[in-house]
């Protein structure tokens, strides 16, 4: 099951969304952002199935 993840990208600040498959579980891995492309670190932590908590930093 995929969920969208809305991200504020830590270097312009726009919000892009960003699919994430939970029944992976958790994950941390680098996105680049859907505006001014520059890459960032992005943690997903999932708790039961769901998203429970999302980090995102500059690389």
């Amino acid at each position: 099951m995929h969920d969208a993840l809305a991200i504020d990208c830590p270097h312009c600040g726009e919000t892009f969304s960003l699919a994430f498959d939970v029944t992976e579980g958790s994950a941390e891995f680098i996105a680049d952002c859907e505006v001014c492309c520059r890459p960032m670190v992005v943690a997903v932590r999932v708790t039961d199935g769901a998203v429970d908590g999302v980090e995102v930093t500059e690389c």
